[in-house]
């Protein structure tokens, strides 16, 4: 499996410690959802489902707010069946960190919000 890259690999030395915890919930959110989605699991899985998963993409355990990251990566993927005023909604009320599903044709793909400190 690839992977974006941790915070320590790609922000800059003195980043500030929650940019970088957002930056690595937004890697570590769809590797799990990934698993998820491969077992047919959507948003509403229970914690030890999120446990296995997180453990068959060979992720540390997750946290609360990696187990939100998770679950709203697993969430219904927005395409452009959606109105405007969901797309707007779902996209900027996202907390750090939580990437969003969509499907661009007939693929699916997650948009994963990295930081950036300028």
């Amino acid at each position: 499996m690839t992977s974006i890259g941790t915070a320590r690999h790609f922000q800059p030395h003195g980043t500030p410690g929650h940019v970088c915890r957002d930056h690595n919930r937004a890697v570590l959110a769809p590797a799990v959802a990934v698993e998820a989605l491969r077992q047919g699991l959507g948003p509403d899985l229970t914690d030890a489902q999120l446990d296995q998963c997180a453990e068959i993409a060979e992720r540390n355990p997750l946290s609360d707010t990696s187990r939100a990251a998770v679950r709203t990566a697993l969430e219904p993927a927005l395409s452009v069946r959606n109105s405007p005023a969901a797309v707007h909604h779902r996209l900027f009320t996202l907390p750090p960190g939580h990437p969003l599903r969509v499907r661009i044709g007939d693929t699916e793909c997650f948009l994963v919000p990295i930081p950036i400190t300028l």
